[in-house]
């Protein structure tokens, strides 16, 4: 039944003010505050400490858990800018070592061109003597030929010799 129905038909009106329903309702009131003060107070108010006390000691732990994370990420940092460093010094390193190994490398290649240079020039001169020391010698054998002809007898040793030496003079003196 609603409440509009009860007032309509004389039942109970909400705006009435009856005393006896006051006393007995303030009478039930203060009962139930004393015996929820006397049993249930004091285990709400104690689960509403410990909470408190959890929620407390979760935010502390969060708060070193924070910190710990705050001072990893700047070892972290550091660790890495020391590694970026040390890369950079590697590579450096690295570059500096192909650059000697390029500078060494060089002079060992011009060292080998001047020591291959400087031993065709002896061999070209080593050559170039002995084709005049061949040509020499097949210039004498064809004086003494011709001069053997010519004279129409051999030529004893001594003569031959000064031969030799005069034909050499004259070669010598032939640029």
């Amino acid at each position: 039944m609603s409440l509009e129905f009860l007032a309509g038909e004389g039942g109970i009106s909400l705006l009435d003010a009856n005393p006896g329903l006051f006393i007995w309702t303030l009478i039930t009131f203060t009962v139930v505050m004393l015996v929820l003060r006397a049993f249930a107070w004091k285990p709400i108010t104690w689960a509403l400490d410990q909470r408190s006390l959890r929620i407390q000691s979760d935010l502390s732990a969060a708060d070193s858990i924070r910190k710990e994370a705050e001072e990893s990420l700047a070892a972290y940092r550091a660790k890495l800018a020391g590694l970026r460093e040390e890369g950079l010094q590697i590579v450096a390193e690295a570059r500096q070592e192909a650059e000697k190994l390029r500078a060494r490398m060089i002079s060992e290649a011009e060292a080998d061109a001047a020591e291959i240079r400087r031993r065709g020039k002896r061999d070209l001169e080593l050559a170039r003597d002995a084709a005049l020391a061949d040509f020499h010698r097949q210039v004498t054998d064809l004086s003494v030929t011709v001069a053997g002809r010519i004279i129409g007898r051999e030529l004893k040793a001594g003569d031959h010799v000064r031969l030799i030496d005069e034909s050499l003079e004259k070669l010598r003196a032939v640029p």
